[in-house]
């Protein structure tokens, strides 16, 4: 993105558009071939942008997200895409950009290092 970013919602929302951006022709010529496609479930990790995308947190200082990401709503209601809320800590995209407890690494070590987790 060439954009810079002033919130964290902002730049969840900018990621969830490239998502949504690049897998949108995938669908469409799954579609086309006659492969009928449920939405394709984005996990977000930001409740705020989640609530804003599907539309159950009220805009109120949104202004300066691009007007490009409200793509992703449309795609939402035309039954494209299905956004839902995870916390971070079952992320694992995040694992390796948040800090963690060591309890949490541990629990997590077998998702990256294969190995046995005793």
């Amino acid at each position: 993105m060439r954009n810079v970013i002033s919130s964290a919602t902002e730049s969840e929302i900018g990621i969830i558009f490239i998502n949504c951006r690049d897998s949108e022709p995938i669908q469409t010529t799954l579609l086309e071939m006659g492969h009928e496609q449920p939405p394709t479930p984005i996990q977000a990790d930001n409740i705020t942008a989640d609530g804003l995308l599907n539309e159950t947190i009220k805009e109120k200082r949104t202004k300066a997200i691009d007007i490009r990401f409200y793509w992703v709503i449309d795609r939402i209601k035309q039954n494209h895409f299905r956004v839902f809320w995870k916390p971070g800590s079952e992320n694992l995209g995040d694992y390796f950009t948040k800090h963690h407890s060591p309890t949490h690494h541990r629990r997590m070590r077998p998702f990256f290092i294969h190995s046995n987790p005793n």
